[in-house]
Order: C-alpha cells, then sequence, then structure tokens
C-alpha cells in the first residue's frame, strides 16, 4: 500500500452512521490546542501557556484568554467562558446544548476522524483500517478563504498514505471538480508555481513564492481538476525528478494552458539530483531556488502574448 489515495467517490451511501465518542474528540483536541486555535483563530496569539485573541468571532486582541492544557476559556470583557467546545460553537454562531452533535463532528472533521462506519465488504475492508494518528493535514480553500477540503496524510509500515475530505458534503472523497491548493494566495500572485503535493508546494509558499498543486499530485486526473484559478497567470511547471512527474507536468500544462493562463512553462530537474527529488527537496536543502528558476532548461507551452502599439504618424 504505497503511497496509496483514499477516494470513496465511487463507494455506496452510508446507511449505518458512527456515533462519535464526543469526550474523545475533545481529548483529542486538547492534545493538539494550539494547532486547533491557531487554525481557528488566524488573528490570535500564543503568550506562554496561554492563547489570546479579541472575542469570540476571532478578532485581534487579548481580553479573551484560552487555557492551552485545558482547552478552558475567558473573556474578560464580556464575562462569558467555558470549555473549548463551548468556544467552537460561540465561534460558529451554534448552540452549545441543541447543536452539541454538529459542533463535535466539526471538531472531529478537523482531526480527520472518520464519521461512517465502514461497509464490511472485502474490497473495502482494507481501505478503512485504522491508520493511527495523521502525520499531515492541508486544507483547500476557494479564493475567499473558505474551506472546500482537506488532505489528510498517514505514516504507515507500509509507506505514506492520504485520504481526502469533502467538507460540502462532509465525506471522506474527493470535491467534484477537484480545486487547486493556495486559492487565496493564487488570487493575489501573477506568477504561480506548480508542484507535485502539498507538502511541496506549502514548502515553497513557506519560502516566499506562490505555489500550488492539484488534489494528488502528479497522480491526479487533469480532467477532473478546476484550473480556472489559474486563468490570465503565469504558470510554471516543477515536476518531480522523474518520469512520472514529468509525463503528468506535460498533460497538466495543456490543461493549463486550455483552461487560460497568460504563459505555461515546465522546468527541468537538475540532472545532478536523485530520483523524486522535488520542490520540499530543495527547500529543506537550502537550494538556491531563484537562481536554478532563472536559469535551469524549460520547454514553453505557451507564451504570453505580446501587444505592439503602434504610434500614430
Amino acid at each position: 500500500m504505497k503511497n496509496k489515495w483514499l477516494d470513496f467517490n465511487d463507494a455506496p451511501e452510508q446507511g449505518t452512521i458512527q456515533k462519535l465518542d464526543a469526550e474523545d474528540v475533545k481529548r483529542r483536541i486538547q492534545e493538539r490546542m494550539p494547532e486547533y486555535l491557531a487554525w481557528l483563530f488566524p488573528n490570535g496569539k500564543k503568550r506562554g501557556q496561554k492563547f489570546v485573541l479579541g472575542n469570540v468571532q476571532g478578532k485581534k486582541g487579548k481580553s479573551l484568554e484560552v487555557e492551552l492544557g485545558s482547552g478552558l476559556w475567558h473573556d474578560f470583557e464580556s464575562g462569558e467562558g467555558g470549555d473549548i467546545i463551548s468556544l467552537t460553537a460561540e465561534h460558529q454562531k451554534l448552540d452549545a446544548q441543541r447543536d452539541f452533535p454538529e459542533i463535535i463532528q466539526f471538531m472531529a472533521d478537523w482531526l480527520g476522524m472518520p464519521s461512517f462506519t465502514p461497509p464490511a465488504t472485502a474490497n473495502h475492508q482494507e481501505e478503512y483500517e485504522d491508520l493511527g494518528h495523521h502525520t499531515g493535514k492541508w486544507d483547500y480553500q476557494d479564493a475567499e478563504g473558505n474551506l472546500i477540503a482537506c488532505v489528510y496524510r498517514y505514516d504507515t509500515s507500509d509507506g505514506k498514505e492520504f485520504r481526502p475530505w469533502d467538507v460540502k458534503t462532509r465525506k471522506t472523497k474527493t470535491p467534484n471538480p477537484r480545486p487547486l491548493y493556495n486559492q487565496p494566495g493564487i488570487k493575489l500572485a501573477d506568477e504561480v508555481l506548480l508542484v507535485e503535493g502539498e507538502k511541496a508546494a506549502q514548502a515553497l509558499i513557506d519560502s516566499g513564492y506562490c505555489a500550488t498543486t492539484a488534489m494528488n499530485g502528479a497522480k491526479a486526473p487533469t480532467d477532473k481538476t478546476d484550473w480556472s484559478p489559474l486563468k490570465g497567470k503565469r504558470v510554471t511547471l516543477w515536476p518531480d525528478n522523474d518520469d512520472a512527474g514529468l509525463e503528468y507536468a506535460f498533460s497538466a500544462a495543456k490543461a493549463i494552458a486550455d483552461a487560460g493562463a497568460l504563459s505555461v512553462v515546465i522546468l527541468k530537474p537538475p540532472a545532478d539530483k536523485p530520483g523524486k527529488w522535488d520542490a520540499a527537496d530543495a527547500a529543506q536543502e537550502s537550494f538556491d531556488i531563484d537562481h536554478w528558476l532563472a536559469s535551469t532548461e524549460r520547454k514553453t507551452i505557451k507564451s504570453a502574448a505580446v501587444r505592439l502599439e503602434c504610434a500614430s504618424l
């Protein structure tokens, strides 16, 4: 089971819903409290053993404090307080008692916990095995920052595996169509790097570049991916250093050009790098990315149109 991508788009609807253990969900959130709060409240700040923000809607400030160990919170301005479940409810504008199942499901979704019982069939039994705690999580958002989907990575004894989560349908499946990663960043950029996989894309983003990936990397079906965010952009494809990466790059480049990108080029990975070397490796090695982007061999798939303005005589 190497690099398995679990997608249940073709699975039948599930009739038996598995009841989530609220205490188990709460405990898991508490174990990852700083990460959860930073995701829920991007404007908040960690200060010692507390997380501070302005109010339950997440405004900047310091009147609301959350204990990082327990998740207990108190807003000194409004006098309100409670545990992490009630804080999540307030942020989502839900009633902590009436909407309790929905709140627990929201928290479980962030954790990557399955929300339905798998069918007891031989074909899917292996896919639903307990993979343990996820070792990576990437959020897919639309251009306005609204969550579309999440991708979870699991490192198992048989290799790495990935599970997508579709927020709209609340199921373990890829959205249709499949979104691009980092759409808020793409919206603001003129030039975009397309790489294989969220880890590589995020490594470049953290290094100051606008990068994206199709969901499922080189295995992503180009005809099921929404490339429209790249319309009018200058797109550079950085394939992994292997035949599969190069083959995918040409297929994706054509789809991106057809979607209306201003220009599309494919870079040739360095000849002295090992197989499967990618952007994440480059960032980790302190590779001179700027120099390489400017000097490496490339294949132009689509050139930007040149407008010539003639002066009146």
